[in-house]
């Protein structure tokens, strides 16, 4: 046991000492001692000690304000106040200040002695190891975000002291989720304990890693010279995710995304909120761009992150300002070439302002949860407007609505279509809500009784871009999936790509034997049709037949059609209607 002793009068000490070696076996203790702590920095050297004995008064100083001093600076040494006053305010303020205990130096004994001291430094190891729980993560054995915060600040000043390059790395775990929600939350402990562990190894002991909170992990690495030392160590990060992680004999195969923000020497006032502003945007950035990838910060995603914030802003009021519309791009069936359905297309016009790509924004509206507000709109205003037309005696067709995953999460999602039909009177067979391969794929198990449910209304179930998730055969059949829409990218290289023209066909070949009816979107000539072998009841779409049409035009389209169909063949056009429409 390391023992300190802060006492201006050698007899004291000495004194002191004697205590200690009867009090302790003295091969047990080891006693240095400081008669003037003005001319040593003692700040610097207590936590080397086990127990620090100060002495009330030292000349000009007292024992109490360098126990105050000592505690402002993070000291974790018990310290005990040794005086010759009996003096009870002084007993409190020595306590309120840090004092370990109290004791008075005419009633020391070793008993005493021992029984303080030894309290006294289990009373701090309790103390350091709640403040340790309190500033770690109690998963990883990282630094949690209440140490990060401050202990980044603290690096970014050393950094300016030493002129150095410092980056910090917020780094995110791809479709974590997906690996929770499909094999469980020890999987996903799992592998979050060995992300932080590989983590740690590739660092040094000077640098910081920290979970920030779920799947997010932060390292600041710095003290390097140059910035070219910073830009091999993005590849070192990535490295983490390469090798498989193995647990209770399941293999996964994680991926990270990574956004970088890089401290310069002699940069202007640079604070830990600014780092991490900055490095979030180019995560963002990285996940915007499909994930699995880093991206260094620079001038040009700040000004995109600004970009993204007015729009964020600007989706809160678009319900409320009438901003949105529906416009709905035709099917056409491929038996009878016409129009045996539409997708309906959000559209978003500010006032005074250019159209808004839903491209940009729905992305944005995913992120801030906003989608969900807004899905209840297009599921609204689809219903409204099928209710309009059949009022207005046009005979209508099924509408595809786009469904966003996070929709589908949602409790409410369910007990909102079923609300909407029941509230317009609408056949639930009007309705096909689409969905994307991959998206329907990673959340199977939690989508799966949702579209049975609305399966079982009457409602149809379309996989869109059909060809790039990872549907198995088995899972493919056991869903109850009305229609798959391949996915355009097929479609545009039919002419030119054997790989994609046998694609094309294949899928086409699995749809029928499914029982499934196959849409093919993107048709934007007849010579890609020519490359296709469908069937009757397949469908097609694309700016060949017509561009989305806002609901009057597309009203108009469906009115047309069925002056045709009654031109054609008048009487049978009439018994259809009756039948539909009694």
């Amino acid at each position: 046991m390391r023992v300190l002793v802060l006492d201006d009068d050698k007899v004291d000490f000495l004194y002191t000492e004697h205590l200690l070696s009867s009090a302790f076996p003295k091969e047990d203790v080891v006693v240095s001692w400081v008669s003037d702590p003005s001319k040593v920095d003692v700040s610097e050297e207590i936590d080397d000690y086990n127990v620090c004995l100060i002495d009330q008064y030292m000349g000009s100083q007292r024992g109490v304000d360098l126990i105050q001093k000592f505690t402002k600076a993070g000291c974790l040494t018990p310290m005990i106040l040794l005086t010759g006053e009996d003096n009870q305010a002084l007993d409190e303020l020595a306590c309120y200040y840090g004092a370990a205990d109290y004791l008075l130096k005419t009633e020391l004994t070793p008993a005493l002695l021992n029984r303080s001291v030894r309290f006294s430094i289990a009373q701090k190891e309790q103390e350091r190891k709640l403040i340790k729980s309190a500033l770690t993560d109690g998963l990883t054995g990282l630094a949690n975000r209440t140490k990060f915060d401050p202990a980044l600040e603290m690096a970014i000043l050393t950094t300016e002291r030493a002129n150095t390059y410092l980056a910090l790395f917020l780094i995110d775990i791809d479709d974590f989720k997906t690996t929770n929600d499909t094999y469980g939350h020890p999987a996903g402990d799992a592998l979050l304990k060995e992300i932080s562990s590989r983590l740690k190894a590739i660092v040094r002991r000077s640098d910081i890693v920290a979970r920030l909170g779920g799947d997010e992990f932060g390292v600041v690495l710095n003290g390097y010279r140059s910035e070219a030392d910073v830009l091999p160590l993005k590849d070192k990060i990535l490295k983490v995710f390469d090798n498989p992680i193995y647990f209770d004999n399941q293999t996964f195969q994680c991926k990270g995304s990574v956004g970088i923000a890089v401290m310069h020497p002699n940069q202007d006032n640079r604070s830990a909120k600014d780092l991490i502003r900055d490095a979030d945007g180019a995560l963002y950035k990285v996940k915007e761009n499909g994930k699995n990838s880093c991206e260094f910060f620079d001038s040009s995603i700040g000004e995109h992150i600004e970009k993204v914030a007015k729009i964020e802003n600007a989706l809160a009021l678009a319900i409320e300002n009438n901003e949105f519309a529906l416009h709905y791009q035709p099917k056409i069936n491929v038996g009878s070439q016409s129009i045996c359905g539409s997708e309906a297309l959000l559209r978003w016009r500010r006032e005074n302002e250019e159209q808004i790509s839903p491209d940009a924004f729905i992305p944005i509206a995913e992120r801030s949860m906003k989608i969900l507000e807004i899905g209840q709109w297009v599921i609204e205003e689809a219903c409204r407007q099928q209710r309009a037309w059949i009022d207005a005696g046009t005979k209508v067709v099924p509408v595809g609505i786009n469904v966003s995953p996070l929709q589908i999460q949602s409790d409410d999602f369910v007990p909102h279509v079923m609300e909407m039909l029941a509230k317009y009177d609408l056949d639930p067979g009007l309705f096909e809500f689409e969905i994307a391969e991959t998206a329907l794929m990673e959340n199977l198990a939690q989508f799966s009784e949702k579209l049975e449910v609305l399966t079982k209304l009457g409602c149809i179930w379309v996989i869109d871009d059909f060809g790039v998730g990872q549907s198995s055969l088995s899972r493919l059949s056991e869903l109850p999936i009305s229609k798959i829409k391949i996915d355009r990218s097929f479609v545009r290289q039919i002419e030119t790509s054997a790989s994609s023209r046998k694609i094309c066909n294949v899928i086409t070949l699995l749809a029928n034997v499914l029982g499934l009816t196959l849409v093919v979107k993107g048709i934007e000539k007849q010579s890609q049709i020519e490359q296709l072998s469908l069937f009757a009841k397949d469908e097609l779409q694309g700016f060949f037949y017509s561009k989305a049409l806002d609901s009057s035009t597309f009203e108009a389209s469906l009115i047309q059609q069925a002056h045709d169909e009654y031109l054609a063949n008048p009487q049978q056009w009439l018994g259809m209607t009756r039948r539909r429409y009694g």
